[in-house]
């Protein structure tokens, strides 16, 4: 403890009180660190008692305990089983009809889901899970949006929005529909409920930018998902000028793109922008970036009004095949 004191005193040049009030200092401070790294690893040697009350604590820990887990190369352990984390992507699949409460793992597969999701989804079942509606099966920890968009129109469930229409007040408001102008209500057979149930996803010719949800997921491949993206997509742009603009959209397989061109069209036009009196905070477009739509608004105000898109190749930022994209949006 002297030669300690007299070493401190030395070192900082203090006064030996002030050198013996250091060292106990220190002193303190390695004993708090010693004290703090022990009570860790003493309660860790003692075993804990957990209690789990409910299936939510159950399935709260399970999601707890997987996202623990580390990940090295894009891969990650699930089961004693290494699972890589684009293996889904990798794997070729199909598309078609099946229901969440009987199919196997193997269907499960071949639609394109990693194998420790579909035994997941067999685990859920076995312990007395059921899929009620469609949006039930988005709720199973791990299944991606994009997977769940592909797969909804596949799945044999009611909808939520479906569900909607089975209540009392919409059971009411139907039948004041069908009895209006009519005095005797006739029973409808089982025959015309079954062709109105069909006739409801029985796909027709519509407009493209004018078309809703509805519409949009009478085609096969679409469901309320996608319908919802292209309906936002087209709003972002303002309409589409040409229907091969679809395939622009986010995610959306190109078959299914196919598919919905061969009852899609444009009729109605686009919502343009007055480039010569718009604001560079009015001015946003997916086809034009921020420093671009600035760059055309300070050319505006050095050069004058545009007359033509022509006009527009001047700028440097912007590139011959951003201007013929643009021009349909842009009025003069």
């Amino acid at each position: 403890m002297k030669k300690l004191t007299t070493f401190v005193r030395n070192l900082l040049s203090v006064s030996p009180a002030e050198a013996k009030g250091a060292v106990i200092i220190f002193g303190i401070i390695l004993l708090l660190i010693f004290l703090m790294f022990g009570a860790d690893w003493f309660f860790a040697q003692k075993p804990q008692n957990l209690v789990i009350s409910s299936p939510q604590m159950l399935d709260s820990l399970t999601v707890t305990l997987d996202s623990r887990k580390p990940n090295y190369n894009n891969s990650y352990q699930y089961g004693g089983q290494k699972f890589d984390k684009f293996e889904s992507n990798k794997k070729a699949y199909k598309n078609f009809n099946f229901d969440p409460n009987t199919a196997s793992v193997e269907q499960f597969e071949a639609l394109g889901l990693p194998k420790f999701i579909a035994e997941r989804i067999e685990k859920y079942r076995s312990k007395g899970g059921k899929f009620r509606k469609k949006e039930d099966f988005a709720k199973i920890y791990g299944l991606l949006p994009d997977t769940y968009e592909r797969l909804e129109p596949y799945i044999n469930l009611p909808s939520a929005d479906d569900e909607s229409l089975r209540t009392p007040q919409a059971e009411a408001t139907n039948i004041e529909r069908v009895t209006a102008g009519s005095p005797i209500m006739e029973k409808p057979s089982e025959s015309k409920e079954v062709n109105s149930k069909v006739n409801l996803k029985q796909p027709v010719r519509f407009d493209l930018n004018t078309g809703d949800t509805t519409d949009f997921m009478k085609i096969k491949g679409i469901g309320s998902g996608y319908a919802k993206r292209i309906i936002k997509f087209r709003d972002m742009l303002g309409g589409f000028v040409n229907a091969e603009q679809l395939r622009e959209t986010y995610g959306l397989p190109p078959e299914t793109v196919d598919e919905l061109l061969k009852y899609g069209f444009i009729k109605n036009g686009v919502r343009k922008f007055k480039i010569n009196q718009i604001s560079v905070a009015e001015f946003r477009h997916p086809y034009l970036k921020y420093h671009q739509a600035k760059a055309i608004i300070s050319y505006r105000e050095q050069h004058g009004n545009f007359k033509n898109a022509e006009d527009l190749k001047q700028i440097k930022v912007i590139d011959e095949a951003t201007i013929l994209k643009i021009a349909p949006y842009l009025e003069f």
